[in-house]
């Protein structure tokens, strides 16, 4: 009965990432089909990045990793205090999200000029008015993935799952239609595409707070910052932000790198990085959502035995599914890329290096689907430390082998992919080396 829920469970979310995965192609054929491998698009795709760093440092760190273990073990206690715990932990981390978001809006040049260090004049302006519009995202984004996590504690996929196909949607409508609003009105088309991810993140909150309202949550404020739940969850978000933050800076550092190369660089990783995510997304992260509230459970009954074998099928299992995607997936990119990009602006060269691209990534995929879960083992242990260390030793090999690769030895965007496939090979190994060390000791 258990294994079937988990399958069921894996089933929605695994079903509804695909369809946010076609959605997302849709969205990159639309984008790059309309703007080509451009500095333009490069500017939108960097503008991401201060934005993803507040949501990153402040709020996802915590979700996973400790709000959703804590969430369900008061849970088991008390419904009522569950509740509590959870608007407690809203309230204070919504409010240091609106925070972060103001102080990095008032110095956003100042930090784009660190990020996009090839941009300058007329494009530089341009990233940071971008940027400024997108720092409404995390704000909305904040509500939502809170909601997302109650409902993934309550096991309640369905909203959590179709939710990135609306934002998807919402980005889609910022293409089609807010683009050449913006344009007729005298700014930049890319602007537009900054409104559509505002619209996009709106409808990723009405459909995970909507479902989360029905669940029993409420967004009433609620300070409590002595209570044991919230003095738990920071403890042990504290060093998965650190690892959050070690990510967001390499991946400015990437984005740095990618400045650096020639036009269209910054757009041709990102394309290519959508697309090695749509195996990660339906197999890695959907079997990693669905398994996290089980897994935690076991730890908190210490059933250890059940936790063990329950992660050790779910790994089976996965690369059972994962491998041979790749590998299909390696022989394939040509093909899929010419038949998705090729048309537009986005044609020629840029096509060529974004299916070269790809594939070095795919070497990666495997690994990047199986830390995830490996992660999540740790979390429901209750040990974020570990994960986190490990983390960031693999960042830090990625952003080395990132500047010798892609910039001194002048690889470009190639080099960039290869330092990020055997930088998560590195750390999913050490990720399995550290919990089966874990696990005797338990």
């Amino acid at each position: 009965m258990l294994k079937s829920k988990i399958f069921r469970a894996t089933t929605i979310i695994g079903g509804f990432s695909l369809v946010a995965a076609l959605v997302a192609l849709l969205r990159d054929w639309i984008l790059a089909s309309h703007f080509g491998a451009s500095r333009m698009l490069d500017i939108y795709y960097s503008a991401f990045k201060l934005p993803d760093l507040v949501f990153n440092i402040i709020l996802l760190g915590s979700l996973s990793s400790a709000f959703i273990p804590v969430f369900i073990g008061k849970r088991q206690e008390s419904e009522k205090g569950a509740w509590l715990a959870a608007r407690n932990f809203t309230t204070v981390m919504f409010t240091m999200v609106i925070i972060a978001a103001a102080v990095l809006f008032v110095f956003a040049g100042q930090v784009v000029r660190l990020i996009a260090p090839g941009f300058a004049g007329a494009d530089r302006e341009l990233a940071i008015t971008l940027t400024r519009i997108m720092f409404l995202s995390p704000v909305i984004f904040s509500l939502s993935a809170i909601s997302g996590s109650v409902l993934q504690a309550l096991e309640r996929f369905w909203a959590f799952s179709i939710a990135p196909v609306f934002y998807n949607v919402g980005i889609i409508i910022g293409a089609v239609y807010f683009a050449p609003l913006a344009a007729r009105h005298g700014y930049a088309p890319v602007i537009g595409l900054g409104w559509g991810v505002v619209l996009g993140a709106l409808f990723h909150l009405l459909l995970q707070g909507t479902a989360a309202y029905r669940a029993g949550f409420r967004f009433k404020p609620y300070w409590d910052l002595a209570s044991a739940e919230f003095r738990k969850i920071l403890k042990l978000m504290v060093p998965r932000t650190i690892g959050l933050s070690a990510y967001s800076v390499d991946s400015a550092i990437t984005n740095a790198y990618a400045s650096l190369m020639a036009a269209g660089s910054i757009t041709v990783f990102n394309v290519a990085n959508n697309m090695q995510f749509v195996p990660i997304s339906m197999v890695g992260i959907a079997v990693a959502t669905a398994v996290f509230p089980k897994l935690s459970q076991h730890a908190s009954a210490s059933e250890h035995n059940e936790f063990r074998e329950r992660l050790s099928s779910t790994l089976r299992n996965m690369a059972l599914v994962i491998v041979p995607l790749c590998v299909i997936g390696y022989f394939l990119a040509p093909w899929a890329i010419r038949l998705i990009y090729g048309i537009g602006l986005f044609r020629g060269a840029a096509v060529e290096m974004t299916i070269a691209v790809l594939q070095i990534f795919l070497f990666g995929v495997p690994a990047q689907s199986f830390i995830p879960i490996l992660s999540r083992a740790f979390y429901a242990l209750h040990n974020t430390r570990t994960p986190v260390i490990i983390s960031v030793t693999a960042i830090a090999i990625n952003i080395l082998l990132g500047w010798y690769l892609g910039l001194h030895l002048g690889w470009g965007v190639k080099g960039l992919a290869a330092g990020f496939a055997v930088a998560g090979n590195v750390q999913w190994l050490s990720l399995w080396s550290s919990l089966q060390k874990t696990q005797k000791m338990i």
